[in-house]
């Protein structure tokens, strides 16, 4: 399931369910590495970034509980990517018999 998020001022946000992780890609054109702020409280994830014409500020909430401790975080060519362990692993699916 993927999840597209506009986040204001200007920053496209895209939460993804990957397996047992969240991944979180933020796009950041023409920002720097050494000025990314990235933070997370419990299940919610906060971004700021700057340039010399623009901020970019946002955060996203996970839908289910994760591991904020052990988020990785990559930035390359302007794309920040996030990952987040889920705590626990969702349930399958389960079929209903409908009576």
């Amino acid at each position: 399931m993927s999840e597209k998020v506009i986040v204001p001022p200007h920053m496209f946000a895209c939460l993804d369910a990957a397996g047992e992780n969240y991944v979180v890609e933020v796009d950041l054109p023409g920002v720097k590495k050494k000025d990314i702020n990235l933070s997370m409280h419990e299940d919610i994830i906060h971004v700021q970034a700057e340039r010399t014409d623009l901020e970019f500020h946002g955060h996203l909430h996970f839908p289910l509980k994760v591991i904020p401790k052990k988020a990785d975080a990559k930035f390359s060519n302007g794309l920040l990517k996030v990952t987040v362990p889920l705590k626990a692993k969702p349930s399958p699916a389960l079929k209903i018999e409908v009576k």
